[in-house]
């Protein structure tokens, strides 16, 4: 007979549906790494429960039509700022992308995700990364921009850029760059001036080093840390 598998990853769940809530819960424990130690129905229980229970993860809806819920995500990740929040919500705007990541969360989920998809994000984030359904990507940058420019009236401004050299060459530096500016691997190719086999040589690496798996994840992880002008 096979060992158990111990379960790895605990897990605190937010959301005013306690229905959606216990079948989220029923489904995620079927994945032996997966234990939920708590659940709550209101944002504000949010802090509490994370100073009882210190789960792994947090699994959040919030309500965008409340500031309460923006307001307490930001307040719990700057006295926990190593704390991994997943916002888990039907609301498909790249705006609130923007914001929640800007206020400490750790990724952005639809509630329209099978359950393989959600144990990969849950995964994801677990391992320090940064998740973003694919469906927001598109406009993600975009409207990072648009919030940087509204923050400061009209005006954009970006603290210094800290390109990083300790992690990347500057080869893969600059193609990072470029792959936020949203080039594919044939414009990467014309831009730099090499073949598509060393673009996606380099892609590879940066991937890697950044320990991500997919070129979103590397673009959102290089503007959450400033390694990236935002043009």
């Amino acid at each position: 007979m096979a060992p158990n598998r111990v379960r790895t990853i605990n897990l605190l769940l937010i959301d005013e549906n306690s229905l959606f809530r216990e079948g989220l819960k029923r489904e995620l424990e079927r994945d032996m790494e997966f234990q939920v130690l708590a659940e709550g129905d209101t944002e504000e229980q949010l802090k509490f429960l994370y100073q009882k229970y210190l789960p792994h993860v947090v699994i959040m809806d919030v309500d965008f039509h409340k500031k309460s819920g923006i307001d307490t995500l930001e307040e719990l990740t700057t006295v926990q700022p190593h704390s991994k929040v997943l916002i888990f919500t039907s609301t498909v705007d790249s705006y609130f992308v923007s914001l929640v990541l800007k206020k400490g969360a750790s990724g952005y989920m639809l509630k329209k995700m099978d359950v393989p998809a959600i144990v990969d994000a849950i995964k994801t984030v677990f391992r320090g990364e940064v998740y973003l359904h694919p469906e927001l990507t598109g406009d993600f940058i975009s409207e990072f921009r648009q919030l940087k420019k509204r923050e400061s009236d009209g005006k954009f401004y970006q603290k210094a850029v800290m390109r990083p050299y300790h992690l990347l060459t500057r080869r893969e530096t600059e193609v990072l760059q470029l792959l936020a500016e949203g080039y594919s691997n044939k414009n990467l190719s014309k831009v730099l001036e090499i073949n598509e086999k060393t673009v996606k040589g380099h892609v590879s690496a940066i991937l890697r080093k950044m320990d991500v798996h997919d070129r979103t994840q590397a673009v959102v992880t290089a503007i959450k840390n400033g390694w990236i002008e935002l043009k």
